[in-house]
């Protein structure tokens, strides 16, 4: 039976070096699923910003239409000192709003790619995080088989 212990003890240094591998890429593949996530993530929140920000144009152009509108039926002239000070309050207020909504897209977008950046990290730690394991694993294994070997000489 004491024969079997060196053999077992780089059996199981074997298992678990395997194991730390296998874990290592269960990590990465589930870290480069998610940066993926993240990507698509900072593209949808562009595409709404600018979604969102197309629909702003079209209220503001329908805002200013109505103003000239209201303007023109209370028999003032669309080119007058007040009207237009109207008109470039409100065409002022509309492009503040869609600018916001673009910035807001940005962020989100930035912040989604930044997230796909640290599991992109995470991802390839885990890989090198898991080799190391493993030499680790192969290194005690051999060191007990090695120091089970001295004992039986002595």
């Amino acid at each position: 039976m004491a024969v079997a212990i060196p053999y077992l003890i780089v059996a199981a240094a074997g298992v678990s070096a395997v194991a730390a591998v296998q874990q290592g890429q269960a990590a990465k593949a589930a870290s480069n699923y998610n940066a993926t996530i993240q990507n698509q993530n900072a593209v949808l929140a562009r595409q709404e910003a600018a979604q969102l920000a197309e629909q702003q144009d079209r209220e503001n152009y329908l805002r200013l239409g109505a103003i000239n509108a209201a303007q023109a039926k209370g028999g003032g002239a669309a080119g007058q000192g007040s009207v237009l000070d109207v008109i470039g309050d409100a065409a002022a207020q509309g492009e503040l709003q869609k600018q916001t909504i673009l910035r807001s897209g940005e962020l989100k977008a930035r912040d989604a790619s930044n997230t796909a950046g640290l599991d992109q990290a995470r991802a390839h730690f885990a890989e090198t995080n898991s080799y190391l394991q493993a030499s680790g694993d192969l290194l005690g294994g051999g060191a007990g088989y090695y120091s089970n070997s001295l004992l039986k000489r002595s």
